[in-house]
């Protein structure tokens, strides 16, 4: 045991001082010396001797103050190394965040993506800056005015001398609110700036620090916990907090209490009335002002105590409340609470919870398909091999940019989605990895997968026209280019150019007619619009019905949702639609068809049991509860399929391999933005 922790000391608190994100690098301690020498000689006009005296005091660096700060810091790095797999981390919070905020914008992003790369990179490291600063602030107001979490802050606070690493010491549970607050901050701004700029996003860095981070270090901030008081030009002190403002903050005087919460900015306490500005040849006190200081550099008075004091207020607050207080049974006297206390720090830390311990046999699946058109086929799966899963579901580019975000953390061994557009954009985002099945290459035809066996289509739809009987004449369908045509005018409901249904169908056409005469098309299909796109497949097809458009486009499996309803008046909105399968002459390309589909992601931890369940899902077992339950069409030839679909009719599809679409996914989403489909 005394060998693992010497062992975790040498590999996570040496290389501090190797490494720019941390505060003691060597690197910031050096620039803070030189600037600290040079404010003693050049401003304060001390001598070499008195200068080099001053900076390296024995009574600061070896007092008894300084001795606690060094084994908190010791100490923290164990605790924290062994609670940090248990705190709230950024990957949760961004992927809460970046559903919210898909769900609230339609996953349709409001700001321009063409803006220059170091733009958005300048503005997103100077917006998480200044945010976690911000944030910053108000917690460390909080530690200070919360009377229980004071009690933890002023551990801190107990320093009678300062040097570079009193910002270490700190009780671990301020630790864990500063981590929960770090997690909080980085996860909202990441899901934020990804939403609207994707995978533009990054920090400006400068040695593997945020650049305003490095420039905040290497300008003297461990100055702020040292023996050298420097002092900015007093407008200067309005905006950026100085060593010498960040020592009135420790002072024990009265006028100095609850002053100066900022870390790198003073405004915040301008604008919120904690600021106090330095003033010179000021003589400070550091510690508690009415506290014996010597006890709270015992490990006793640091990690003990602290806690004892919160327990002791909480029971004294419910106390009061529910009038415990003259119950004898309630009388902690003759506990000892040390061992209490001790006993639960332990078992916390050694606990490990039932949910992370190994099982024999499990696949972890993220699935954008609702759970109810894949949990029954993941039971029957277990049923049949006794392989257990674990089912996350979720928005599609949600949980492709929570798969991005927890990288080789993520515990999901497969990804399913819908649209090949999107199986193409895991592949690209790097999230996925090839696959060597020969079960999977002959059941699935080249078209329904990917080129390099990235991911894998399960089912296919097609996206084809459904008209109104009763409006239509059968015989003026043809094409999905003839829909540009006139004679469409005001009769044509369709789906936003954020649906990437629509999207894949366009990208299919640039593959075959090019750029150009697609862009001529989709203009031409605007002006065909019986109204603003809005609503899913569904509301179109219900709007065709009654009358409000004449045809739509959308996927066939909506239609067969329409006609096995229990709802009588979807039924009967069914009955006055029929399908059409367009480009079916000779020569012609065929119906665009696409496919739901998985892929392996890069990090899978259970890389065999998910190719089972792969394999799986191209049984014919399989392959026929899709098309039974959901209406898909199987991607294995010659699969049985519903009498709903059998009664849509036959039909040729467009054989192009389907990584095309996410191939020509950006081009397909700009020219719709050309030619006005909102």
């Amino acid at each position: 045991m005394i060998e693992e922790a010497a062992k975790l000391l040498l590999n996570e608190w040496f290389p501090a001082f190797l490494n720019p994100q941390k505060r003691i690098f060597w690197g910031y301690l050096i620039s803070s010396l030189i600037i600290g020498f040079l404010w003693l000689k050049l401003v304060k006009k001390n001598n070499f001797w008195s200068s080099i005296k001053q900076i390296f005091d024995r009574q600061v660096w070896i007092s008894r103050s300084a001795f606690a700060d060094y084994k908190v810091m010791l100490i923290n790095t164990l605790l924290i190394f062994l609670l940090s797999p248990r705190l709230l981390a950024k990957a949760t919070v961004a992927y809460l965040v970046f559903n919210g905020m898909h769900d609230l914008f339609n996953g349709r992003p409001y700001l321009s993506i063409d803006l220059p790369q170091w733009t958005i990179a300048l503005t997103f490291t100077l917006f998480l800056f200044i945010f976690d600063d911000f944030a910053r602030y108000w917690l460390h107001r909080l530690l200070h005015t919360v009377p229980i979490l004071w009690s933890f802050h002023k551990v801190h606070h107990s320093a009678t001398t300062l040097n570079p690493f009193t910002v270490f010491r700190t009780h671990p549970v301020e630790a864990i609110l500063f981590s929960t607050r770090s997690a909080i901050v980085q996860g909202i701004t990441v899901a934020i700036f990804f939403f609207f700029f994707g995978n533009q996003v990054t920090l400006i860095m400068v040695f593997g620090a945020s650049i305003f981070t490095f420039a905040f270090n290497i300008l003297g901030s461990n100055l702020r916990h040292s023996p050298i008081s420097v002092q900015y030009w007093r407008l200067l002190e309005y905006f950026v907090m100085s060593p010498a403002q960040h020592h009135i903050h420790h002072s024990t005087a009265k006028k100095h209490i609850n002053k100066n919460f900022g870390v790198a900015f003073s405004v915040w306490d301008w604008m919120f009335s904690s600021l106090c500005l330095s003033k010179a040849e000021e003589q400070l006190r550091f510690g508690l002002s009415k506290e014996k200081s010597n006890r709270h550099h015992s490990l006793k008075g640091l990690y003990i105590d602290p806690i004892l004091e919160t327990g002791k207020e909480l029971f004294r607050f419910l106390s009061c409340q529910f009038k415990f207080i003259k119950n004898p049974k309630y009388n902690l006297k003759g506990v000892n609470m040390k061992k209490v206390l001790l006993s639960i720090i332990l078992i916390g830390i050694t606990a490990i919870p039932t949910s992370l311990q190994a099982t024999n046999k499990f696949v972890n699946i993220y699935s954008a398909r609702k759970e109810a058109l894949i949990l029954p086929l993941l039971k029957r799966f277990k049923n049949k091999t006794g392989i257990n899963f674990r089912l996350v579901t979720g928005k599609a580019d949600g949980l492709l940019k929570r798969l991005e975000i927890e990288g080789s953390m993520s515990p999901a061994d497969l990804f399913i989605t819908v649209d090949a557009g999107r199986l193409q954009r895991a592949k690209q985002a790097g999230v996925l990895q090839p696959t060597n099945s020969p079960i999977l290459k002959k059941r699935i035809p080249n078209s329904l997968r990917d080129r390099e066996d990235y991911w894998f289509g399960l089912s296919q739809r097609a996206r084809t026209i459904i008209y109104n009987k009763n409006r239509v004449d059968v015989a003026k369908l043809s094409t999905y280019e003839e829909l540009a045509s006139t004679q469409w005018k005001g009769r044509l409901c369709i789906r936003s150019s954020g649906s990437v249904y629509n999207q894949s169908l366009v990208a299919s056409m640039i593959e075959v007619n090019g750029i150009e005469k697609t862009e001529t098309w989709a203009r031409g299909l605007v002006e065909n619009f019986a109204r603003p796109p809005t609503g899913g497949d569904t509301d179109l097809l219900k709007a065709t019905a009654a009358g409000q458009c004449d045809i739509a486009l959308a996927n066939t499996y909506y239609l067969g949702r329409l006609i096995n309803s229990k709802i009588s008046s979807d039924r009967k909105a069914a009955q006055k639609l029929a399908v059409f399968w367009p480009n079916q002459g000779q020569g012609d390309r065929g119906v665009h068809v696409n496919v739901s589909g998985a892929g392996l992601t890069k990090f899978a931890r259970n890389k065999k049991e998910a190719i089972l369940l792969l394999e799986f899902l191209v049984t014919d077992e399989s392959q026929k509860w899709y098309a039974e339950v959901n209406n898909e069409y199987p991607v294995v030839i010659g699969a049985e399929i519903s009498d709903t679909l059998k009664n849509f009719g036959n039909f040729k599809a467009d054989n192009i391999n389907l990584t095309i679409l996410g191939v020509n996914n950006p081009a397909a989403v700009k020219l719709m933005d050309r030619a006005g489909w909102r």
